[in-house]
C-alpha cells in the first residue's frame, strides 16, 4: 500500500471516531437534569393574587409552634405580606378560614412592634407614587386613657392628703378598664394597605391575625384553608378567590437534643 492510499484511510478513521464520540457525548448529556431543578423554593408559604386586581398576597404561612403542632383549641398565628400595586388604598377586610369542614375564626392581633414603621422586615419595593404614599396605616379599636387624670395634678400640690390620694386611686384603674374586644384580638378586621406600597402582618410586625380556637387539632403537616377580602378606596369588593392551604411554616433550627435516658 502506498502513502497515498494510507491518507484517504487515516482520514476516515479520525473522521469516525470523532462522530462517535460526539454520539457518546450527547448520548449521556440527553439523560441529565440539572440539579437545581427539583428544588425546592426556600420561602414555606403560599403566594394569591385578588381576581382581576393587582393586589398580592404574598409568603402567607402558619407560624410553627412544636413537633406535635397545636392542640386542639388553640391559637395558631399567621404570617403573610400584601403588596398593592395600585393607585388607590386597598383594606384586608375579612379573613375566612376552615378546618376541614369547619370554620375557624380569626382575629387582628398586636405584635411585637410599636409601629409599622419598626418592623424588623425588609422595607417594601418602590412604590408607584413615593411622594403620595402615606405609612402603611391599620386600624384596631383602641381606647386610650382620657386626659382628665393629668388635669388632677395642680389640685394634688394642696395640704389635702386624702384628696390626692383619691384621686390617684380612682384615675389609675382607668387604662386597665379598656380591655380588647376579644382576649386574643379584634373581631373585626381592617388593616389599610396604601397604594403603591406594602404591609406585613406576622409577630414581628405591628400587627397580624390569628386562627383562634381550632376545633381540632393541627399538626405539622396539615393547613388551613384562608379565604382574604379586600375592598378598594372607591368601593369595589375583592377577593382571594377559592380558598387557599397555608401551611406550618418548618422549624427555624433544630429542635433540642434529647437528654440521656440516666439523667
Amino acid at each position: 500500500m502506498t502513502r497515498s492510499n494510507r491518507r484517504p484511510l487515516l482520514a476516515g478513521a479520525v473522521a469516525a471516531t470523532a462522530a462517535l464520540a460526539t454520539g457518546l457525548l450527547a448520548a449521556c448529556s440527553s439523560g441529565q437534569v440539572a440539579q437545581t431543578a427539583g428544588i425546592e423554593p426556600a420561602v414555606p408559604g403560599v403566594s394569591a393574587q385578588t381576581v382581576g386586581y393587582p393586589v398580592y398576597v404574598r409568603n402567607a404561612f402558619l407560624d410553627y409552634a412544636e413537633p406535635k403542632g397545636y392542640p386542639q383549641g388553640a391559637k395558631v398565628p399567621v404570617a403573610l405580606w400584601i403588596f398593592n400595586n395600585s393607585h388607590q388604598p386597598v383594606s384586608l377586610v375579612s379573613v375566612t378560614a376552615a378546618e376541614g369542614n369547619q370554620p375557624v375564626q380569626v382575629v387582628l392581633s398586636t405584635g411585637s412592634s410599636v409601629a409599622p414603621s419598626a418592623s424588623n422586615a425588609p422595607a417594601c419595593s418602590v412604590p408607584v407614587s413615593p411622594s403620595a404614599v402615606p405609612l402603611p396605616s391599620t386600624t384596631v379599636s383602641n381606647s386610650a386613657p382620657t386626659p382628665s387624670a393629668s388635669k388632677a395634678s395642680p389640685s394634688a400640690s394642696k395640704p389635702s392628703g386624702s384628696a390626692s390620694a383619691s384621686a390617684s386611686a380612682t384615675a389609675s384603674p382607668s387604662p386597665s378598664a379598656s380591655p380588647s374586644p376579644s382576649a386574643a384580638g379584634a373581631t373585626t378586621i381592617k388593616v389599610t394597605i396604601p397604594a403603591g406600597g406594602c404591609v406585613e402582618l406576622s409577630k414581628r410586625a405591628a400587627q397580624y391575625l390569628q386562627a383562634v380556637d381550632l376545633p381540632n387539632a393541627l399538626g405539622n403537616q396539615d393547613a388551613l384553608a384562608v379565604t382574604f377580602g379586600f375592598t378598594t378606596a372607591d368601593g369595589q369588593s375583592l377577593s382571594t378567590g377559592a380558598p387557599l392551604s397555608l401551611p406550618v411554616a418548618p422549624p427555624a433550627g433544630p429542635g433540642p437534643r434529647p437528654s440521656p435516658t440516666g439523667e
